[in-house]
């Protein structure tokens, strides 16, 4: 709902400059000398990103912004995820989905346990957990994807809008993976964000029909292939700043800029 909301949006928020240099233990004037990370170094951080990174965000909120919490931000252990019916990210009347949500999960965990000792744990291994690795990498590639880019603008609150949010994702192109493996979600998901209610088998025709009135805030990238767009955003989008620092904050625009990896982030911001 407030995608693109630097104060309340529900993932993906890049932090400030101040926040950015903080987090590497610097000062503000030393981030134009700062050089690249290796490429190993890179490539590892993606990997923690890609298979670790979904269930940490519903473990403890990552990414998210303070304001997407309905409650003051809690202290206690998963008390701002998405497990307890508790959290600050939900309102007390939702307790109960989230009891449910959790009796759910139980119920899996204790068929997965009897399937291994059935099976073996090798073999529930190589039908459950291994896919559900990939579904994890998938998740989380598509949405970062979605919502970061270097052309992608960000809001302050007092910028944001719900147009400026939803037009400010990226519509992807891959192919047949995106067309027959996940039905357009990649190809035609800002017109997800300005109609969250559309059939995604609508989305192409409705895209088509879209990008002209959008114009310059219509965003598309049909040029790099998925790992190459990963590695482009993962070293291209560390952080935001304004494009000008003395516009008024209802005018305000925020783009990405590049730069080492920060230390891993542990919870929220």
């Amino acid at each position: 709902m407030y995608t693109n909301n630097l104060d309340k949006d529900h993932n993906h928020v890049p932090p400030t400059l101040d926040q950015y240099a903080s987090s590497l233990f610097i000062n503000v004037e030393r981030i134009d000398h700062l050089t690249q990370d290796s490429p190993l170094f890179t490539l590892a951080r993606l990997i923690v990103q890609q298979f670790f990174g979904w269930p940490w965000y519903l473990a403890t909120n990552i990414t998210a912004a303070p304001g997407s919490l309905v409650r003051p931000r809690s202290k206690q252990i998963l008390g701002n995820g998405h497990w307890l019916p508790s959290s600050a990210l939900f309102r007390p009347e939702e307790a109960r989905w989230i009891i449910l949500s959790n009796i759910g999960v139980g119920c899996t965990m204790m068929i997965l346990w009897k399937a291994a000792q059935l099976l073996g744990w090798r073999m529930v291994a190589l039908l459950y957990i291994q896919p559900y690795m990939w579904v994890n990498h998938w998740i989380v590639g598509i949405t970062y994807l979605h919502h970061c880019h270097p052309d992608i603008p960000k809001f302050e609150d007092e910028g944001w809008s719900y147009v400026k949010g939803a037009t400010g994702t990226m519509d992807r192109n891959y192919g047949w993976i995106g067309k027959y493996v996940f039905h357009n979600i990649m190809e035609y998901h800002v017109v997800h964000h300005l109609f969250p209610r559309i059939p995604f088998y609508y989305g192409e025709e409705a895209t088509k029909a879209l990008k002209p009135l959008l114009g310059d805030l219509y965003h598309e990238d049909g040029s790099t292939s998925f790992v190459r767009a990963l590695w482009d955003t993962f070293t291209q989008c560390q952080w935001v700043e304004p494009v000008d620092a003395d516009a008024q904050p209802a005018d305000k625009v925020l783009m990405y800029r590049g730069g080492p990896t920060p230390p891993v982030t542990k919870t929220m911001r």
